[in-house]
């Protein structure tokens, strides 16, 4: 994959050629001193000093350009990862808050000593002005032992525990768990759902405690049985004594009941409701109702006006730190300045691209008030957003629905035969519909077309393929699917930020490939150092053994010439 644009290649190619030039110059001054030092007229050379500046030279002709592509190279890594780390911080920082239901209309108790409320994620609030009334809350049972001795033994035996209409559990009671202590851990073990305690007095003396669920279906019953073929230990309890029906007669229950199973009883605007939970959703559409006590309340909403404001401040704020991140990323050279670091790279301007659409992305499936440039959120010509804070307010005030539709992300299926299972966020907003369905038979495919467009297909799941506005909406046809269906997706603002990531920042997302391509080249730019290092070791090593060799020749020719020197003195003599 291609990482660099022309402009940053010819600006790589530009320091190369000055590096290049600078290490001639250096080379052709060495030469020089070469050539003076050999034309000094007998006089020796400094074959050392040689040695050191013809390796040098060398050193920097071989390696100058390969540090010149690292230092570009850790440029290019530092950027990639600081762009994605804050495009990832963009887009989770929204999403946190619309989780946890901030950005949405809040639900209001006039009453939280009867009950509280919250809003679900993800779903719509509206209006509320609804008056519920609690007859009772919801309970679980619990009973406890009589007290005993810590250290107390029980007889062998087999505790049964009900939970319900369910089937009896048998807990087989030995040796190894004959106390208050070991019967709570293997009650507790038995995963029926109750849970024993054992809680100790100030005189050294226990007491076991056994408490079911809430809703009056979780009541339970125990019974303790000893094993009459045995050998017990001596001293030991009956474990009739562990022994407790909710129906029963007191003559046969030998535990203390310290509170029955009951479910919660209310009235919603006149209709009878009850549940197993004292925590419900299912009554009114978005409002989780935690009942607290019995009484009466008025529940009413209050729209997030201000959360939504000030998160649309932030995202815009948030949105041009990371365009000016960009934008340097991504500057062109000038006269004092080198390029950046990324500059025409297409990982970075398929980025660009994606978040300049963001204002005019439809971001709900339906409404008056879709994007957010409907909302006031305008672009500049240098690519910045900001904020018409009278047209949001406007907006705000006679849309409030449509608005904080925007910020939720959510999609549904007008059938249960047809289940949506990729992730929320990833298809575009919009209503869809799914007509042509037939289920996979005999080891085929299912089929149907999204809009009209075929839908690409493997066994009993159905694809919206590239180019629909659907793209990437994947469904599981059930056996009991209709022929037809609808399907609506709420992208919201989070949803479209996170599919973004996700593209980008995905297992072969154009950011991830970049980054990857970039270490591969970081790994291959050091090796090229190790061996270009190597290189110059083999060439110092040489020079020294070539200039060794003419010192040695040198000092030969210097010995000759003396002798002859001083035998042509003798001949002079003697004549």
């Amino acid at each position: 994959m291609t990482t660099t644009s022309a402009t940053t290649s010819s600006t790589a190619a530009t320091t190369a050629a000055t590096s290049t030039a600078s290490t001639t110059t250096s080379n052709a001054a060495i030469g020089a001193s070469i050539l003076s030092s050999l034309n000094a007229n007998g006089a020796s050379i400094d074959t050392g000093s040689l040695v050191t500046s013809l390796t040098a030279a060398q050193k920097t002709s071989v390696e100058t350009p390969i540090t010149t592509k690292q230092t570009a190279n850790t440029a290019q890594i530092s950027s990639v990862a600081s762009i994605s780390s804050d495009l990832t911080a963009f887009s989770t920082s929204l999403n946190t808050l619309v989780a946890g239901g901030t950005l949405q209309t809040q639900p209001v108790s006039s009453a939280t000593g009867v009950l509280t409320v919250a809003p679900v994620a993800g779903q719509a609030i509206g209006t509320l002005s609804d008056t519920i009334s609690v007859a009772q809350i919801a309970t679980a049972q619990s009973v406890k032992t009589s007290t005993y001795a810590t250290s107390q033994a029980f007889d062998y035996g087999t505790l049964s525990l009900t939970v319900g209409t369910g089937s009896p559990i048998s807990i087989t009671v030995n040796s190894s768990n004959n106390t208050l202590a070991g019967l709570a851990q293997s009650i507790n073990a038995a995963g029926a759902g109750v849970t024993a305690s054992v809680i100790a007095d100030a005189n050294g003396n226990s007491t076991m405690v056994l408490k079911g669920q809430t809703g009056q279906a979780q009541s339970f019953t125990l019974t303790g049985s000893n094993d009459g073929t045995a050998t017990q230990p001596s001293g030991g309890t009956s474990l009739s004594a562990l022994s407790y029906d909710p129906a029963a007669t007191t003559a046969s229950t030998t535990m203390t009941g310290l509170q029955t199973a009951q479910d919660a009883k209310l009235t919603v605007d006149g209709v009878t409701v009850t549940r197993a939970s004292n925590t419900f959703s299912d009554v009114i559409p978005g409002v989780q109702i935690t009942l607290v006590g019995t009484g009466s309340t008025a529940l009413s909403s209050t729209p997030a006006t201000a959360a939504i404001t000030s998160s649309i401040n932030d995202f815009v704020s948030a949105y041009n730190s990371l365009l000016s991140e960009l934008n340097t990323a991504t500057a062109a050279a000038t006269s004092t300045a080198d390029a950046g670091p990324l500059r025409g790279n297409t990982a970075i301007r398929q980025l660009q691209n994606q978040l300049a659409k963001l204002t005019t992305t439809p971001l709900n499936a339906s409404g008056t008030i879709r994007t957010l440039a409907e909302l006031g959120v305008s672009t500049a010509q240098d690519g910045t957003l900001s904020v018409n804070a009278t047209t949001l307010s406007t907006m705000l005030a006679n849309h409030p629905n449509d608005v904080e539709a925007m910020f939720m992300t959510s999609q549904s299926s007008s059938a249960s035969g047809v289940l949506i299972t990729s992730a929320a966020g990833v298809a575009a907003s919009g209503v869809y519909t799914v007509s042509g369905i037939t289920p996979a038979t005999n080891g085929g495919n299912a089929t149907g077309s999204i809009n009209g467009v075929a839908m690409g297909a493997s066994s009993w799941t159905l694809t919206a393929g590239a180019g629909n506005n659907a793209s990437g909406l994947i469904l599981q046809i059930l056996s009991s699917a209709p022929s037809s269906a609808t399907v609506t997706i709420n992208q919201g603002l989070g949803g479209a930020l996170q599919a973004i990531h996700d593209v980008l920042l995905g297992t072969s997302g154009a950011l991830t490939t970049l980054s990857t391509s970039l270490t591969t080249q970081q790994t291959a730019l050091a090796d090229a150092l190790t061996k270009a290092d190597a290189q110059v070791t083999v060439y110092h090593d040489r020079l020294v053994t070539q200039f060794t060799q003419m010192n040695t020749l040198v000092s030969g020719y210097k010995a000759t010439s003396s002798y002859l020197t001083q035998q042509v003195d003798l001949w002079d003599k003697s004549s």
